[in-house]
This record gives C-alpha cells, sequence and structure tokens, in this order.
C-alpha cells in the first residue's frame, strides 16, 4: 500500500474489525436478500432501466404485490396486470431545504431518475421545509393515471425520518390520492454511495502531499439522529469506504462525529481527531519523531451529506475551529456528494429492490 493510497483504502486500528460484508439491512446499509443491479455495459443498463419498473413489477414472486385491505392483492400477481391499464409511478423523497442550492441539487436527482426511467411517471416531493410535499407529488402521480407508486427516499441512513417521517406523510398522501404506496430502502452501504464517497475524497486528496497513514485521521461526519443505530450505521459505512482491514502497522485512524442528536459531537469529533497531535517533545513520551504514530499531521473530514444546506454550514464552521485550535494540523475537508448521477443510479436500484409487503398502502 502506498502512502497516498491510505486514507483512501484506510484499514483501520481502533475500532472494531468491521467491514462491508458486515452491513445489514437492520442498519440500513447493504440490504439481506434485496439483489442490487450489477454493473452493467452502457446499452444493457439502458435497457434495463427502461425495462426495470415495468419488468420487475410482472414479477411472478409478487415482491410488489401491493395491501389491499390488509391482504396481498391476488390481482397483483398476474403479470398481466402490470401490461395493462394499471400503472405505478416514483415519488422521489427530498429531505427539504432552505438552501437554494440544496434544493436544486435535490430536483437535479430526480430529473436524472426521470431521465433514467422514461417509460415511468416520475414526481419530487418534499418531507419539510419546502415544496411539494409528498402528499402534492403523490396526487401528481395519480393525475397522471397512476394507481400505484413507490416512493423513493434521498435518504442516507434508515433512522427517524425513513422509519417514521416518510412513511407518515406516504401513507396521508397515499389515502388522498387513492394511490396504493410501496417505500425503498434509504441508500446506505449501496455500492454507488460507497463508490461516490471513496471519489470525493480522492478529489479532496488528489492535490496534496501525501502523507503517511499512521499521521492521518479520517473524520466522518453524520447528520445525526436519536435513533440508537445512528453510530453503528455511519460506523459500518465508515468501514465500508475504507476496504478490508490490514495487517500493516502503517494504519489510519477513523474517527465519527455528528451534528445533532448524536454523539460524539461536533466538538467532540474535532478533539478526538486531534488527539496525539500535541507538540513533537514531550517530557512523558521523550522524543517524537516526524514519522511517529503519535502524530497528527492531517485530519480528512468528510461531511456524509447529499446536498448543501445548514448541516454541512456546521460543518464547515467546526472545522475552522478546528484549525484555529490546532494549527499543527492540516485539516481538509471533503465534499458533499451532490447531484451526482451515482446517487440518481443507486436511489433507481433500490426503488427497483422493493420487495414483499409495502410499507404504506392507502386506507
Amino acid at each position: 500500500m502506498t502512502e497516498e493510497a491510505s486514507i483512501l483504502d484506510c484499514p483501520l486500528v481502533q475500532h472494531s474489525p468491521i467491514h462491508a460484508a458486515s452491513c445489514t439491512r437492520s442498519v440500513g446499509c447493504l440490504p439481506k436478500r434485496v439483489p442490487v443491479l450489477p454493473i452493467l455495459s452502457a446499452l444493457a443498463a439502458r435497457r434495463l432501466l427502461k425495462s426495470s419498473f415495468r419488468g420487475l413489477f410482472r414479477s411472478a414472486h409478487g415482491f410488489f404485490s401491493p395491501i389491499v385491505g390488509g391482504r396481498p392483492s391476488e390481482q397483483a400477481l398476474n403479470a398481466r396486470d402490470w401490461q395493462g391499464g394499471r400503472t405505478r409511478g416514483v415519488v422521489v423523497v427530498g429531505h427539504g431545504t432552505a438552501d437554494p442550492v440544496g434544493a436544486g441539487e435535490t430536483r437535479r436527482i430526480a430529473e436524472l431518475v426521470a431521465h433514467a426511467l422514461p417509460d415511468v411517471a416520475v414526481e419530487l416531493g418534499f418531507l419539510e421545509v419546502i415544496g411539494p410535499s409528498i402528499g402534492e407529488a403523490l396526487q401528481r402521480l395519480a393525475q397522471r393515471g397512476c394507481t400505484e407508486a413507490v416512493a423513493a427516499p434521498l435518504l442516507l441512513f434508515s433512522a427517524g425520518h425513513a422509519r417514521r417521517d416518510v412513511p407518515e406523510a406516504v401513507r396521508d398522501g397515499a389515502a388522498k390520492a387513492g394511490l396504493a404506496v410501496w417505500q425503498s430502502d434509504a441508500l446506505g452501504c449501496h455500492p454507488d454511495i460507497l463508490a461516490l464517497t471513496k471519489r470525493r475524497r480522492h478529489e479532496a486528496l488528489a492535490s496534496l502531499t501525501p502523507m503517511p497513514a499512521e499521521n492521518t485521521v479520517l473524520l466522518m461526519i453524520g447528520r445525526g439522529s436519536s435513533d440508537p443505530t445512528a453510530h453503528r450505521q455511519l460506523h459500518d459505512f465508515a468501514l465500508a469506504t475504507c476496504g478490508e482491514p490490514s495487517n500493516s502497522p502503517a494504519q489510519s485512524r477513523i474517527e465519527l462525529g455528528f451534528v445533532a442528536a448524536a454523539r460524539p459531537t461536533l466538538a467532540e469529533a474535532i478533539a478526538n481527531a486531534a488527539r496525539g497531535s500535541g507538540p513533537e517533545n514531550s517530557e512523558s513520551d521523550g522524543p517524537r519523531r516526524a514519522g511517529d504514530a503519535r502524530i497528527v499531521r492531517r485530519v480528512v473530514v468528510q461531511p456524509h451529506l447529499l446536498f448543501r444546506g445548514h448541516v454541512e454550514e456546521q460543518v464547515t464552521a467546526a472545522v475552522d475551529r478546528g484549525r484555529r485550535e490546532h494549527p499543527e494540523i492540516e485539516w481538509v475537508q471533503v465534499q458533499r456528494l451532490g447531484a451526482d448521477p451515482l446517487v440518481a443510479r443507486a436511489l433507481v436500484d433500490r426503488a427497483a429492490a422493493v420487495e414483499c409487503l409495502p410499507a404504506v398502502a392507502s386506507a
């Protein structure tokens, strides 16, 4: 492993040896028994995207059977129904932000999803702050002739919004619009999200002088949630972006932090990341060499966020404080994921992988 590649692969030493294979549905990472579309040629991908909703919805296994009166509809298992007058649309569910750039990035993802699924009605609905609302988006699908829909949340992890707020909003909107609605999983550890995260990290480090892994800390920052699995979800995701653990003694350290509702807080995370950066001569430890593993030279702060907004501003402010309090450390902030086509592709995969019974349905 080269020094330059070390932080990109970043095998870890101070956390339990969990890697991508440990991500499970329960913590919002790679779902169990849910197929993830493989990497395809451009032509094959285009054909698959065009047929994904029509073809998968015709599955004889009934993966998409809606709830009617509390039980799966037998008619939904008939493949001819999916080829007839019944149609299923998609609601891209955005969190919502007053930041015009962040709102624009969300709309761009919805446009990319619509472009990827030209034969499917796609609408955008926001959970809060701005419109159109989720209910309004479902009404638009009904007006476009849809009788069913998949709500695909632009959420990184499965926490309060994915488990409570979005289903409630979808349930209310579905009842008013007269639609049966399914909700797909959060993006979690989808391979495209992992790849984009690593790419953003590489972009931030590409122009910098290579730094030994033992002198580098990766600080992953999440939005935060009161959900008890929030820490584990971010932990698993961070490890999944770092590759397999290594037996090499030269390994990067990883730290976690949250903007709200979970710990470590931003301030605590900055302090944890800077731990060991002290002076090169210490009475207790003796002289320290420039490459000593106890000296932190660089902290790579990666906010795990989709779009621009107030949360990213808080992270930037915390990093600026870190620079002032620990000027001996090089602080590198990685860009958010943004309106990248990989986000849209991951969202389509999640929607296409809906299985069994829907999370919510019209009354």
